[in-house]
């Protein structure tokens, strides 16, 4: 298949965190399209933490579904900073723990419909707890930390009430690679 050319691309909007792309293309068949791709950083962590036959999950209101939902830590990799120090820096904030082990267990498009943003996710072990530092947007999301079983996970995914894309594939992830 031949690739596809980009014919024109400009800025539609512009802010602190995105940046929404308006692009004509041709397809591989010569035909004209447009799109419209949200550009974000190329790549953001999320994190497992696993003590023994549990994991650490945050719950928090997201402002975007108005609700509360249960997840994994996730975060931004700043610049100048590595993935693992992102991984670290996010499960101190969010969580408040700190972890001696740091294992990478892959990475997913987050959402290739409208993005080429990459989720790289680490599994955190050999665990010490601490007091969460929650930025002031997770504070007022109320932020709280919660240790459930594996098993308990296990039904909260069957049952549709995780519904965090981060979520449901870094325990894909997980359930591949860990068991």
């Amino acid at each position: 298949m031949k690739n596809w050319k980009t014919i024109k691309s400009k800025v539609a909007y512009k802010c602190k965190y995105l940046k929404i792309l308006d692009e004509d293309f041709i397809t591989s068949d010569g035909k004209k399209h447009k799109y419209y791709i949200l550009k974000r950083s190329d790549y953001y962590v999320v994190v497992i933490a696993k003590e023994g036959d549990c994991f650490y999950l945050i719950e928090q209101y997201r402002y975007t579904t108005k609700s509360k939902l249960l997840q994994v830590v996730a975060g931004a990799v700043e610049k100048k900073e590595t993935l693992l120090q992102a991984a670290k820096k996010e499960l101190k904030e969010e969580a408040g723990i700190t972890a001696k082990k740091f294992r990478k267990l892959g990475w997913f498009y987050a959402n290739y419909g409208c993005s080429n943003q990459k989720a790289h996710v680490f599994l955190a072990e050999d665990l010490k707890l601490g007091e969460q530092k929650p930025d002031e947007i997770e504070k007022a999301g109320g932020i709280k930390r919660k240790k459930l079983k594996i098993s308990e996970v296990k039904k909260l995914i069957k049952s549709g009430k995780i519904k965090d894309l981060d979520t449901l594939s870094a325990f894909c992830l997980f359930m591949l690679k860990c068991k």
